[in-house]
Parts: structure tokens; C-alpha cells; sequence
């Protein structure tokens, strides 16, 4: 294991940085996030939570006009028969009218054609597949993802990974915002989400790769931010420095990175309502149920080996 200091101290010395900084290069890396722009999908529990406090609710209340309203037209609606079907020739004292069931009906008519006009509550046209769209999955949240050139013009384009750069000597990491500002052309509206990194990886450089960069460092440390993305407006990249970019999913995510699972561990935390499994991301409520019936097949399994005579 290696021990590294979260941030340069202001008091180190010139010569302690110069050491420091043969040993190890440091990169500020920012996982900017789009977050869901509507509602999630409920999921089961959310689902029983909600009829549970809609029923509650429906205990509790008052009954609004139009519903006294339904009481008073299925109470003439019965005199009615029962004066048709006994014969007399009785008159209700009160008039009927428009029936509330009628008017319900229209409205829900109306309702649905509005519904179908103005396309709410269908989210299709937003799931696409343009992966460079802000405007794309919006009940998911998304990830920034580069391909990066690193100064080379050599037509290099590195694999998949959240976008990183090198911190300048002096530089706090606390200013990896700078990584942003440096990737678009656009002023990008960005909240930060802290100035701690969530998450550190190192890795060592192949003796190949120190000759080419004629680097006397042994590895790289990349801390990670966070940071969300607070626009929606097509953002313009600085393709001096990008490759390629995508937004992508959890399980895009996944799939799009081709680095060591190591990489993939030290992100395990990315995506909060997901669970790292070794297949990738999962959602909580597919992990969760799975782990609960290993945990009783292995009660079960071990209550029997106890009471096997």
C-alpha cells in the first residue's frame, strides 16, 4: 500500500516538492455529472410507500364538492328507481341535472387529449441514442466520459476514462475545476460537490512508457471530484484536447471502460444508488434481493446440516 497526502502542504519546501514530484505525478480527475432531470421510475417499495400514504390520505381528508356531488346523484339516482319500480307516480324534489359521472368522463376525455398532444409522460423521444446529448436519459443520471489526446498530435487517443489532467507545482486540488475549463469552450455551470476526492488510484508506469515521457516519476496518483452539471445547453469541446466524449449511463459506464478492475473498484462509489458487483454497476433493488435469499439458502442449508441425524 502506498501512503499519499491529500493535498500539498503550504509550508513544504521547493526541494520537497522536487522529490515528491519524481516519485509521483499527481492528476486531478472530475466526474461531472448530469443528474436526472424528471422523477425516477418508482421502484417496488417506493410503489407500496405511495398507495400506502395515498390511502392514508384518502382516511383522512374531507370530501371536496365534487365528490359530495357523486354522493347526491347516486342518492337521487336510487329514489328514482325505487319510484319507478314501485309504481307510484312520485316526484323527487330534487332536480338532477348534468350527472357528475358525466362531467368526469369529459374531463378525462379532455385529459387524455391533452396528454397525447403535448406528449406528457412520454419520455421516448428522450431516449435516444445521440450519447453526445445533455438532453438524453433524462430520469438517469449521467457521466462525463473522454477520450483524451494528452498534448500528442500523433493521432493517440487514450481509452475511455473521466476526464484528468496533470496538477501544475503549486496547485491545490481543491482547483481541479481548472480540468473543465480547460475541456470546453463554452463557460460550463458547474457545482462542485466537495473539495475532498471521493477516491484515489495509482498505478506504476511501464519502464517503456517512462523513457517516452522522459519522466524520472515511477507512477501516477489520480484523485477524484465530483462535480454536477447545472445546464442543460449543448456544450461545445475543445477537441485539442478531447478525442472523443460521451454521456453515458451506470451501465454504459461499465461497458465503455476497458481499464483494470482496479480502476473500476476506486469508482465504485460513483453512482450512490447503484451496488459495484463484478458484473459492474447494479441498482439496489436487483442486488439486494439476490444477496437476501443467498443469505437464507445459507440458513436453510446450515439448519439442516444441524439437524441431520
Amino acid at each position: 500500500m502506498y501512503h499519499f497526502p491529500r493535498f500539498y502542504s503550504s509550508l513544504a519546501t521547493t526541494s520537497e516538492r522536487c522529490i515528491h514530484s519524481r516519485t509521483w505525478e499527481i492528476f486531478a480527475s472530475v466526474a461531472l455529472f448530469r443528474p436526472p432531470i424528471i422523477a425516477p421510475r418508482m421502484n417496488e417499495i417506493e410503489q407500496r410507500y405511495h398507495s400506502l400514504m395515498l390511502q392514508k390520505e384518502l382516511e383522512d381528508s374531507l370530501r371536496c364538492d365534487f365528490e359530495l356531488r357523486q354522493l347526491r346523484d347516486e342518492r337521487l339516482l336510487k329514489e328514482k328507481e325505487k319510484l319507478k319500480m314501485s309504481g307510484e307516480g312520485g316526484i323527487i324534489k330534487e332536480e338532477i341535472g348534468i350527472l357528475a359521472s358525466v362531467d368526469e368522463e369529459n374531463w378525462q376525455k379532455e385529459a387524455s387529449r391533452i396528454r397525447d398532444e403535448l406528449s406528457i409522460g412520454n419520455i421516448s423521444m428522450f431516449e435516444n441514442d445521440d450519447d453526445k446529448s445533455l438532453m438524453r436519459k433524462i430520469d438517469e443520471s449521467l457521466v462525463f466520459i473522454t477520450c483524451q489526446k494528452f498534448g500528442r498530435e500523433d493521432g493517440y487517443r487514450s481509452q475511455w476514462m473521466l476526464p484528468q489532467l496533470r496538477n501544475i507545482p503549486g496547485e491545490s486540488l481543491k482547483q481541479a475545476k481548472r480540468c473543465l475549463k480547460d475541456f470546453f469552450l463554452d463557460r460550463i455551470h458547474v457545482e462542485g460537490l466537495s473539495n475532498a476526492p471521493f477516491s484515489v488510484f495509482s498505478y506504476l508506469y511501464p519502464a517503456k512508457l517512462r523513457q517516452r515521457l522522459r519522466t524520472r516519476s515511477k507512477g501516477a496518483v489520480i484523485f477524484f471530484f465530483k462535480a454536477f452539471c447545472t445546464t442543460c445547453v449543448p456544450l461545445r469541446i475543445n477537441k485539442e484536447e478531447i478525442a472523443d466524449y460521451k454521456w453515458v449511463t451506470a451501465e454504459e459506464f461499465v461497458a465503455n471502460m476497458k481499464h483494470t478492475k482496479s480502476y473500476i473498484t476506486a469508482l465504485s462509489t460513483l453512482f450512490p444508488p447503484y451496488i459495484m458487483t463484478k458484473d459492474g454497476f447494479q441498482s439496489e433493488e436487483t442486488v439486494l434481493p439476490q444477496k437476501r435469499k443467498m443469505s437464507l439458502s445459507k440458513v436453510n442449508h446450515k439448519s439442516l446440516r444441524t439437524y441431520k441425524v
